[in-house]
């Protein structure tokens, strides 16, 4: 059978696959649960059962979303809640209903959080952080952030935290008209920065949370942000201003039944007159704590029977056991049924997917086979290239550089020869005139002519050295750069210390000229720019490459203020790059100049 007989049949049958499941399977539009509604817990439980016995995914869904609020906002089952969040968020994803799964993990990551889960929160809200940014959920990418770093700061990860706070932050002014999601965002600031014990900003943002709750007229608000006021002084130690703060928020909190506000406050006034040796008050605020946390202790003991009644109850028990029964009566009739389609089809299905898995794979072996030596030929000719392009360019700059110390030579031979020579026979006969003549001596202009005309000859004869080097040819690299180094033995220059060491005398004729230049055009703008007071020079062999090490103690190169200091870097930086040399340059203003070359030999 051929590539395309097969394709066609493996079309045809995944066809009839979906058409059989799409027929079999009922329809997702009946009538969905009222989620805004209240359903108790035996009613979410028949509708669940119902829900199953239809078959109706997105029921199953949005019960099983109630079930998990329920199991942990009222039983405390948090193993429960988690295994129906769970499933609610796998019918969501089964009826594609992407902002039911969306709602479903975020109170799942809300749920992880509670519990202490902290990691299994954090790698629920992160990739759901990240689908809020996209689709921009400005309602939900707040309330992300603020979790996230909720969790990393229960995990004492206070870099991670603090890096969630900023982009929580940062998107404020967004939240300031919104005073609840504003004020979510500022008490998690509060306890953010009492936790990292950095008080001062504490006591900014809880400020701000009394400024909100005078705004909104909120006395509950306000009493936590008095609560967190008087907390912050008592942990900076300002005990006085603790007590004024807790209370005035004990003053407005609304009185309320086993409230957990009002017993935190109490335990901190304990605390706060005991630090003011008020031990009648402390001992009273204490007593206050114990009696209000028993009461709250007792309360959840009932809670918890009552709850434990309604969950487990005997008349649910049993309506859950026939519900079961019917469930699995139904199941089992429909199984019956399908299985035996389903073998069939699957056997079916396996033959034609391994039929054209290895068709496809051998294909693709082919594909990637080809394109596997074309990329190696591609790159073998791009390295052709470059090395060509190289070559070439090393080339051009030797022949640049031989031309320009060619045409160098010659300007040195002609201004020493001609211009040179003749200056010489000037001042020959100036010699002779001032000799036939005493009475030149005493001239001052005569006297000023023959000095101008001394400081052209050295002139002349320092530009030829400069141009043409005779020491480079003649000597060597060495002596060639201690005679042009001694050029600047003087006061008036800095002093200027030579080093080298295992420098054979024999150097490729193009290392040694490029040395030669890179160390003159370095002391000339040492000279000119850097208002040195000493040059360190050193110079060595290190397998097989020439390194350069050039340093001066002057103000550096400004970057702002390149200036020609900088053009001469350049040139510097062109001749090591075409020679495939490698340079670091140093420096900072005030702080000297330093740079490094290194430069191979040829074998």
């Amino acid at each position: 059978m051929c590539v395309y007989s097969m394709m066609r049949f493996l079309r045809q049958v995944i066809l009839f696959i979906f058409g059989w499941i799409y027929f079999s399977l009922p329809s997702i539009s009946q009538a969905q649960l009222k989620m805004d509604s209240t359903y108790t817990y035996s009613q979410l439980n028949q509708i669940l059962e119902k829900a199953r016995s239809t078959n109706d995914h997105a029921k199953l869904a949005d019960a099983y979303f109630l079930l998990a609020n329920i199991e942990g906002d009222v039983l405390n089952d948090y193993l429960k809640s988690f295994e129906y969040y769970r499933r609610s968020m796998e019918y969501y994803k089964l009826i594609g209903n992407d902002l039911g799964f969306r709602k479903a993990s975020f109170e799942y990551g809300k749920r992880f959080l509670e519990a202490g889960y902290y990691d299994a929160a954090i790698d629920n809200f992160i990739p759901l952080m990240e689908e809020y940014e996209k689709s921009k959920d400005t309602s939900h990418i707040l309330s992300t952030y603020l979790y996230i770093q909720r969790a990393y700061r229960e995990k004492n990860d206070f870099d991670k935290a603090s890096y969630y706070m900023r982009k929580a932050w940062k998107i404020s002014d967004h939240w300031k008209k919104d005073f609840t999601a504003y004020q979510n965002l500022l008490s998690e600031r509060v306890l953010f920065f009492e936790q990292m014990y950095e008080l001062d900003s504490a006591l900014v943002f809880a400020y701000k949370l009394l400024e909100i709750s005078e705004k909104k007229e909120d006395i509950t608000l306000g009493a936590m942000s008095l609560y967190h006021i008087g907390y912050i002084n008592f942990l900076n130690k300002s005990f006085s201003l603790s007590e004024k703060y807790l209370k005035k928020s004990e003053d407005i909190l609304p009185i309320k039944p086993y409230d957990e506000q009002r017993k935190t406050l109490y335990i901190t006034l304990a605390n706060t007159f005991s630090e003011l040796k008020n031990h009648a008050s402390a001992y009273k605020y204490l007593r206050k704590y114990t009696l209000l946390n028993d009461s709250i202790l007792n309360k959840n003991r009932i809670e918890s029977l009552n709850n434990f009644a309604l969950k487990y109850g005997t008349k649910d028990i049993k309506s859950n056991i026939e519900l079961l029964k019917i469930d699995k009566q139904i199941a089992e009739e429909k199984n019956v049924t399908q299985r035996r389609l389903l073998y069939l089809l699957a056997i079916g299905l396996l033959i034609v997917l391994f039929t054209s898995y290895y068709i496809v794979k051998m294909y693709d072996q082919r594909l990637q086979k080809d394109k596997i030596i074309s990329l190696q030929k591609e790159e073998i000719n791009h390295q052709k290239i470059r090395e060509l392009e190289d070559n070439l360019k090393i080339s051009s700059m030797r022949s640049v550089i031989e031309g320009q110390e060619i045409e160098r030579e010659r300007v040195a031979k002609d201004l020493h020869d001609s211009l040179g020579g003749m200056l010489s026979t000037i001042k020959l006969q100036f010699d002779g005139v001032m000799s036939h003549h005493k009475v030149l001596h005493e001239d001052e202009g005569y006297v000023k002519a023959f000095n101008l005309l001394d400081s052209a000859v050295s002139e002349v004869r320092n530009i030829s050295r400069d141009l043409q080097p005779s020491s480079l040819q003649n000597l060597g690299l060495i002596p060639a750069l201690n005679d042009l180094i001694n050029r600047f033995d003087d006061e008036k220059f800095p002093v200027i210390d030579f080093q080298y060491y295992d420098v054979p005398q024999k150097i490729d004729k193009m290392i040694a000229i490029t040395i030669y230049r890179i160390v003159q055009e370095l002391i000339t703008n040492t000279i000119k720019h850097a208002q040195a007071s000493e040059i360190l020079i050193q110079l060595n062999f290190d397998d097989n490459d020439v390194v350069l090490q050039y340093e001066d103690d002057g103000i550096g190169i400004d970057p702002r203020k390149v200036g020609h200091h900088g053009m001469g870097l350049e040139n510097i930086k062109s001749r090591v790059n075409y020679l495939h040399g490698q340079i670091t340059v140093d420096s900072n203003h005030g702080e000297g100049f330093s740079v490094m070359i290194r430069l191979k030999c040829p074998e």
